[in-house]
């Protein structure tokens, strides 16, 4: 392995390694991985780098070995992906460590540059698309059931992410509404039978 904060020789191209105890994490951004380059970034510093930086200091912290990649849309919002090596244990706990993350990228956006704001996606280990397709299949069989039974289901407590997923699943039904009820973090969808 290479030194802390030099790039590792046998490599790819911004790769860059630390020694935790016995234990090397490498994670390959294009930016400087170090806790130091969250604290040394300039004016100059693209939203991208900074990302990739506080994605890979966030690798650091919880001491995994994965790749991050970042892009930016039409629009201007930013995707993080983090997958291999270790990725899956960011999701181990129900998704609550990568929506944490997604958190963090978010409010370090909206502090960084002033503008518009950009959303920030974080995705580790394919998370999001399972989960999104795990909450469509859920809205589906409750609208069901509200059909079946001529009732509202409630549905668990669900962050406003995936409120919105179970919401735009079942928009374009006219048989079905939704609506949103309780406070956060209990803040929960119902699926009833349309008037």
């Amino acid at each position: 392995g290479a030194p802390r904060g030099e790039e590792d020789p046998a490599g790819e191209e911004g790769r860059h390694a630390r020694r935790q105890g016995d234990r090397q994490v490498k994670a390959r951004t294009t930016a400087n991985p170090t806790k130091e380059a969250l604290t040394h970034m300039t004016d100059d510093t693209t939203q991208a780098e900074r990302l990739e930086a506080l994605a890979a200091a966030v690798l650091e912290g919880f001491d995994i070995e994965a790749t991050t990649s970042v892009t930016e849309d039409d629009d201007g919002n930013f995707e993080v992906v983090i997958e291999g090596g270790e990725a899956g244990e960011l999701v181990a706990d129900g998704g609550e460590i990568v929506d944490a993350i997604q958190h963090i990228a978010n409010q370090s956006m909206a502090r960084s540059d002033g503008g518009p704001r950009r959303r920030v996606a974080v995705d580790a280990d394919g998370y999001r698309a399972r989960r999104e397709a795990a909450l469509e299949r859920l809205a589906e069989r409750a609208a069901a059931e509200a059909l079946e039974y001529g009732e509202e289901i409630e549905l668990d407590a669900m962050t406003p992410h995936d409120r919105r997923v179970v919401h735009m699943a079942l928009k374009d039904r006219t048989d079905i509404a939704t609506r949103s009820e309780g406070e956060e973090p209990q803040r929960r969808i119902i699926v009833e039978p349309a008037d």
